[in-house]
């Protein structure tokens, strides 16, 4: 075995170490996120910082009452980033009446789960979603 063989198979072994307790789904959406940015003058925005300490941002854009764009960033971990982005996958395209149930559990769900103590990843998607909500509808009402 040559040391780049060596190499990948250390970076194998770590990488397994990592996400070995996560889900495929939280791997793919932490590594590859979708819908990760920000919008221009959004319909709905809202910024919330977790107890963790992770920040994270969700922008709306409402048509119709229904969610036809929407984006997240995060300064957190994979894990905040699967949630960000499950949220946003949940809830594009979705008239925002349905969106009310995209809830902590909801993005667990979606996401096939996560270990105990990255679980509030998911609660800070879903409470940041749900302000930029309620950030739409009270525009909506002015």
């Amino acid at each position: 075995m040559d040391d780049e063989q060596i190499k990948q198979q250390m970076i194998d072994l770590l990488m397994e170490k990592i996400t070995g307790s996560l889900s495929e789904k939280v791997v793919d959406y932490g590594s590859h996120p979708r819908n990760y940015g920000s919008l221009d003058k959004p319909d709905g925005y809202a910024k919330i910082t977790g107890p963790c300490g992770d920040t994270m941002e969700i922008f709306l854009r409402v048509k119709y009452d229904k969610i036809v764009d929407i984006t997240y960033t995060t300064d957190g971990c994979m894990t905040s980033h699967a949630a960000g982005s499950a949220a946003t996958v949940m809830a594009k395209g979705k008239p925002v009446r349905e969106c009310i149930g995209i809830n902590q559990s909801a993005v667990l769900e979606h996401l096939g789960g996560m270990p105990e103590d990255s679980q509030h990843c998911a609660l800070l998607a879903a409470n940041t979603f749900h302000k930029a909500l309620r950030d739409y509808a009270i525009g909506k009402k002015r």
